[in-house]
């Protein structure tokens, strides 16, 4: 198979879905990407497909993300959370501190998040359980941090187009998948998982012209989209995240439309084109429901 990530996971660190993780450090502190980057022919494609996994922000009742001073990081930012479980402790926080604010949490795409971190206009902060899983240090703390991904190289899985590598971002979900994958076929030697950084496989699926062309799959965290679904019909709204830090006010969408169980692909695809503006994103999205429904 025609896989661009591979040649950087074969560097990585292997990680057994049963054993403690080794001390290799995946989350170091993230490198500032240059702006050809962003700028190349494969980063539109690619923020597509990083747009499909959530992130959460906190953000007033005017749908703006709320910012921190952080000095060490030369500023105010908005702080993008990977893991859904984090931003609900800075939600709870938020509430109980700023209770006049009306705070929420705003779901928003890896992609557009990604590339305002990386142009030092937000924060991208990754879970605490996949520091540890990459190799960070016990008590590392995730503000600051590289994002890891996780992948087992031994294992993929059937899309359209033929077998991809999915790329998870929750090292739970991997162990989850491999432990399956393993109960199913037996392998002769123990399937393992690969440590790799998000920053270092965007760089590299970015410089190609077509990254689709790399048969990969960005795989978003279970816990993140049970949340979302959980939400859908109550008021929740997604977009892309550089129109989150510029937006006034956005009505939420779903809540009339999606009323007293799961969302049809047709709703779910509509509330995402109001709030995006995005038709094509809001057909993306709508299909990835469906298939997460199933």
């Amino acid at each position: 198979m025609v896989l661009a990530v591979l040649a950087l996971a074969a560097a990585a660190p292997r990680l057994s879905p049963r054993a403690t993780p080794s001390t290799s450090r995946v989350g170091a502190p993230p490198r500032l990407l240059s702006s050809s980057v962003f700028d190349s022919a494969g980063w539109a494609p690619l923020q597509a497909s990083l747009d499909a996994l959530p992130v959460f922000a906190v953000a007033n009742a005017e749908g703006q993300p709320l910012t921190f001073s952080l000095p060490a990081e030369g500023g105010a930012r908005a702080i993008f959370y990977v893991d859904v479980r984090a931003a609900k402790a800075a939600l709870a926080a938020a509430e109980a501190e700023l209770p006049s604010l009306g705070v929420d949490l705003l779901a928003a795409g890896l992609g557009s998040a990604y590339r305002l971190a990386g142009e030092g206009k937000a924060l991208l902060v990754p879970g605490e359980a996949e520091l540890r899983a990459a190799g960070a240090p016990e008590g590392a703390q995730p503000m600051g941090q590289e994002t890891p991904l996780f992948a087992c190289l031994q294992m993929s899985r059937e899309e359209e187009g033929g077998a991809v590598l999915p790329l998870f971002l929750s090292y739970d979900d991997c162990a989850a998948a491999v432990a399956i994958a393993s109960a199913a076929d037996a392998p002769e030697e123990p399937l393992e998982i690969a440590g790799l950084s998000l920053s270092s496989v965007v760089e590299q699926l970015a410089s190609l012209d077509d990254p689709s062309s790399a048969a990969y799959s960005f795989v978003a965290p279970s816990a993140s989209l049970k949340h979302i679904e959980a939400y859908v019909g109550k008021g929740v709204y997604w977009r892309p995240a550089e129109r989150v830090l510029e937006a006034r006010r956005v009505r939420r969408t779903w809540g009339k439309a999606c009323t007293g169980g799961p969302p049809s692909e047709a709703y779910v695809g509509k509330g995402v084109a109001l709030v995006s503006g995005d038709p094509q994103l809001a057909r993306a999205t709508a299909a990835r429901y469906a298939t997460w429904r199933h």
